[in-house]
């Protein structure tokens, strides 16, 4: 899948559409602390048990991942009442940023406006869940005068070992990764088809 670039943006946009990260290759669900919008903390184990693992990682403000929020929104009103299957977003800019984004603060004004004209929605109905550490800033009207996470490390391209966002990760009842898809573009319909056919095997598998 080839990976979308954003190149008619400004650089503090574009920040994260395109990561330069060393290839990390995992197998299972990774034991790692994330938490929630609200501050709860849990782990993907956890999360994952016995059940099939679906994560989208995101940021604000990633044009493709936006674009992606459409299709998100009609898979998770598919699949949330279901017991086997556990349906995140990871998202790597700051949770204190995030959240004045999903309520549509007014100093998020700009974001919210580029998050409904691509992903075609006027709300944001996601789980979004965080790891601590990766807390990437942006522009708000603000001063800012650190950009970067806290950690790098911790962000979920270096976490997952992928060089792009959006990306989206699949794990079995088993824990086992069965999908690493990066990126988003204009003819996603048949990818799109192939991973709600995966996911139906894996929930239907024993």
């Amino acid at each position: 899948m080839k990976v979308i670039t954003c190149s008619l943006f400004a650089f503090f946009i574009l920040l994260g559409c395109v990561v330069h990260a060393q290839t990390k290759k995992i197998k299972s669900i990774p034991d790692i602390e994330v938490y929630d919008i609200n501050g709860k903390h849990t782990t993907l184990k956890q999360l994952g048990q016995n059940k099939v693992l679906f994560i989208d990682c995101w940021f604000v403000p990633c044009p493709p991942c936006f674009r992606e929020m459409g299709m998100l929104h009609k898979l998770y009103a598919q699949y949330k009442d279901n017991k086997k299957f556990c349906f995140i977003t990871l998202c790597q800019t700051d949770s204190g940023i995030v959240k004045r984004f999903i309520t549509q603060d007014k100093s998020m004004t700009n974001f919210v406006n580029l998050y409904k004209h691509y992903s075609m929605r006027d709300d944001f109905k996601l789980p979004v869940y965080f790891i601590p550490g990766c807390n990437e800033k942006i522009y708000t009207g603000k001063v800012l005068a650190k950009y970067t996470p806290e950690d790098k490390t911790k962000c979920p391209d270096r976490q997952f070992g992928f060089r792009g966002y959006p990306t989206v990760i699949i794990f079995n009842k088993k824990g086992k990764l069965i999908l690493k898809k990066t990126g988003y573009g204009d003819y996603e319909d048949e990818n799109t088809q192939k991973m709600k056919d995966l996911i139906a095997r894996s929930l239907t598998a024993k």
